[in-house]
């Protein structure tokens, strides 16, 4: 299974702060057979690399793929979210 993305499970979006929460997940492939899975963070998953499949996110052939199986593929647009949720950041609205 390769990383290939990231997603929010249970996303709900807080109508005061605009903000969304919800699990962050790893979406992955499987080499051989091209399925896809969406599984949870472990405690031991290094954030860089996790932060990094944002990135990953975004390839053309990913996003088909994703929107096919009904999965909301995480973007640059959301780093700032994933960043919290991985490092404890808070981030300014402005």
């Amino acid at each position: 299974m390769k990383p290939i993305g990231l997603t929010m499970k249970n996303c709900k979006e807080n109508t005061f702060t605009g903000k969304i929460s919800g699990e962050l997940m790893i979406i992955h492939r499987c080499l051989g057979c091209g399925a896809i899975s969406v599984n949870r963070i472990a405690g031991d998953d290094d954030p860089y690399i996790i932060l990094s499949l944002i990135d990953e996110s975004i390839s053309i052939d990913n996003r088909i793929v994703l929107s096919r199986c009904r999965i909301d593929v995480l973007t640059k647009q959301n780093r700032n979210q994933v960043e919290d949720v991985l490092f404890g950041y808070v981030h300014d609205r402005i």
